[in-house]
């Protein structure tokens, strides 16, 4: 007499730790993609800085305080708001066509790529600025602070400019900020907090890093 073998399915309780170990699993791997995915975009703002440095640095004499007089022109559907002056003009990424003024110190992010959920209409993020900052005896004598700006005389000059944007998708928490400056300086990053580093001239340098701050 042969045995006739049985097809048996799953049990309810296998199911449920199926699932729970699905879920354990999603709760890791998530995050993980999602912060993956916010230090790639950061690539974006360290690539454009330095082409502001590498344009900069290029000019013999001390250029006008706007922020294409070099030919900068971050590409459309970028993140991130960038800033060598106090935003009294910016340029408007808000429509399909740019709206640019002579004296633009700031570019806007894409609100036409990105829609409208930016701190303001044109996109300009706040920026998380450097706290205090020693700069080296040439960035100190042409008059560096830690507000954006082109200082000095032709003869000698420096600039310091920021770029701030949303990396995360998260509006309602401080932007991701960086700076990039001419001269070699001492600073520490607000977020997460650090002691002093010293940062090389046309070296990015995160302010408030939007991966892992809220």
């Amino acid at each position: 007499m042969t045995q006739t073998r049985r097809n048996r399915g799953f049990t309810l309780i296998e199911l449920m730790i199926v699932v729970a170990i699905i879920g354990i699993l999603a709760a890791i791997a998530i995050p993980n993609f999602i912060r993956f995915q916010a230090r790639a975009r950061q690539s974006e703002v360290n690539t454009n800085l330095k082409s502001l440095f590498t344009g900069l640095r290029t000019q013999q004499k001390m250029p006008p305080e706007s922020i294409r007089a070099t030919g900068f022109a971050p590409e459309r559907g970028n993140r991130y708001t960038y800033k060598i002056g106090d935003c009294g003009a910016i340029e408007d990424r808000a429509n399909i066509d740019a709206v640019q003024h002579n004296d633009d110190t700031c570019i806007g992010a894409d609100v036409f790529k990105f829609g409208t959920e930016f701190p303001d209409a044109t996109g300009n993020f706040p920026t998380v600025s450097l706290t205090t900052v020693q700069w080296n005896q040439k960035g100190t004598d042409n008059g560096l602070t830690t507000d954006p700006g082109i200082e000095g005389t032709n003869g000698s000059w420096d600039f310091l400019a920021y770029g701030a944007g949303d990396v995360d998708n998260t509006t309602n928490d401080a932007s991701d900020s960086w700076s990039i400056a001419s001269a070699d300086g001492t600073m520490s990053a607000v977020c997460p907090a650090s002691t002093d580093e010293n940062v090389a001239a046309g070296e990015p340098f995160n302010i408030s890093n939007d991966v892992n701050c809220q």
